[in-house]
């Protein structure tokens, strides 16, 4: 989780339609100044998630292993959280329905609700698509690489600056391919071990 005890600069920005919390009133940004790429641009500190949403958070985690494992599915788990680490910190700046954990948490939930074996192509694609894989960062002319990088790591208290693109990044495919991977990965030592 972020270190919400950390003083941090942070530059936020939102191209066109995409939802930002706004952190000076915590609604949907819509003032500020505009940088000369066209982004919408709020320089503070995004404040610490509501306790709440972090009790939300702490609750999804055991709940995403209890589902996958109710799904039979427990070789996921440690796959799906150590994706989510990738984007700790993220939640600061979104509304929480598009909180990654929470959004995992949700998606597992309507696989548990219709009792479908999980195929794990499937899973892959379902979690690819999920709305927090279209939020992108920048610090400087420096990209976030989420499969690289975790967001806080990426943040070092530097102005960060973040928005929602069309499409996932990296591509959906290339996300679908490195869950998938990694799943395998994981099946494989469980199998030796």
């Amino acid at each position: 989780m972020a270190n919400a005890g950390m003083r941090r600069k942070y530059a936020y920005g939102c191209r066109t339609a995409g939802r930002l919390r706004d952190h000076s009133e915590g609604k949907q940004q819509g003032n500020g100044q505009h940088s000369g790429d066209g982004t919408l641009m709020n320089e503070m500190p995004p404040p610490p998630i509501p306790p709440h949403q972090e009790d939300a958070r702490t609750q999804a985690v055991i709940t995403i292993g209890h589902f996958l494992e109710g799904l039979g599915e427990p070789g996921w788990r440690g796959v799906v959280l150590r994706w989510l680490a990738q984007f700790d910190g993220l939640e600061a700046y979104l509304y929480p329905e598009d909180d990654p954990v929470l959004a995992v948490r949700d998606l597992l939930a309507r696989y548990v609700e219709i009792l479908e074996p999980v195929d794990p192509a499937r899973l892959a694609a379902d979690l690819s698509a999920l709305p927090f894989c279209r939020f992108r960062a920048k610090r400087g002319g420096e990209k976030w690489e989420p499969l690289v990088e975790s967001f806080s790591a990426f943040c070092r208290g530097a102005t960060v600056e973040v928005w929602e693109s069309e499409h996932p990044y990296p591509r959906r495919e290339v996300l679908q391919i490195g869950l998938l991977t990694q799943f395998c990965a994981a099946q494989m030592r469980e199998r030796r071990g």
